[in-house]
């Protein structure tokens, strides 16, 4: 299995905003909505993919650092999903359904993807209850609920310690962290281990489907308004590379296969 390539290709796209996507085209607005939204995805799911691998390459107190910002930026992920889920049924209502059946006649994978992300948002989802309980929002009766439900528990499921740094930001509240964690575990609506990180990773896979599908679709725009591309090239940080082998490995799919 080869290793996930250091360097790797891109493309870039220079056009005139005003004739892709002028104010006055339906799509426009809902389309930018969607944009803002699917690049802050993009963003939290890196970091978050990122802070996955320093825990897993770090021990002690170092490694609880880790796992303290690698679940905020989940829940930031889940916040912004929320927001692109949004965004993306205020496209779906605002634009005809014949014009983005015409620009993605030839892209299969972003009709699957939409047909993944139809059903994935709205109340009383993961991403919803996440977004509501414990990342835009910090909602009192929950935190008594879960908290007074760990108490109770035999033995008790509080971790009461937290981490004080004279550099104040590298600071933790572990005891609050931990209920963070456990919140999400609620709002998963999970009865173990496997069954959170399944729905984890189903927010993950949510992340790409959106990213596929706004990708897809700006494609076909720009290929319509007959936009021409170059190409160009990135470096992928050393810790996204790490995460993405492992994942592929994990799931028994050599690196360079996608």
């Amino acid at each position: 299995m080869s290793p996930t390539l250091a360097i790797v290709p891109v493309k870039i796209g220079r056009f005139d905003p005003a004739h892709v996507f002028p104010p006055n085209d339906p799509l426009t607005l809902p389309l930018f909505r969607l944009m803002l939204a699917t690049d802050d995805v993009r963003h939290a799911s890196v970091l978050f993919v990122m802070a996955d691998q320093q825990v897993r390459e770090t021990t002690g107190i170092q490694s609880v650092l880790h796992g303290g910002r690698m679940w905020y930026l989940f829940r930031l992920l889940c916040a912004h999903l929320n927001e692109g889920g949004n965004a993306l049924n205020t496209l779906l209502n605002c634009v005809a359904d014949m014009r983005l059946k015409d620009l993605l006649r030839d892209k299969p994978a972003a009709t699957e993807a939409l047909a993944r992300l139809r059903p994935a948002f709205g109340k009383g989802t993961f991403i919803r209850n996440v977004r509501d309980w414990i990342s835009s929002h910090y909602r009192q009766e929950d935190i008594k609920r879960v908290y007074e439900r760990d108490l109770a528990a035999i033995p008790a499921r509080v971790d009461g310690s937290l981490v004080a740094c004279e550099v104040g930001v590298l600071s933790h509240f572990i005891v609050t962290g931990v209920l963070a964690l456990h919140l999400m575990d609620a709002a998963a609506g999970a009865t173990n281990d496997e069954e959170f990180s399944e729905r984890c990773g189903e927010v993950v896979d949510l992340a790409q489907d959106l990213s596929t599908f706004v990708g897809h679709l700006i494609d076909a725009l720009l290929k319509e308004r007959g936009v021409q591309t170059t190409l160009d090239t990135i470096e992928v940080p050393a810790l996204l590379r790490a995460a993405r082998d492992r994942v592929e490995r994990e799931r028994g799919t050599p690196p360079g296969a996608s």
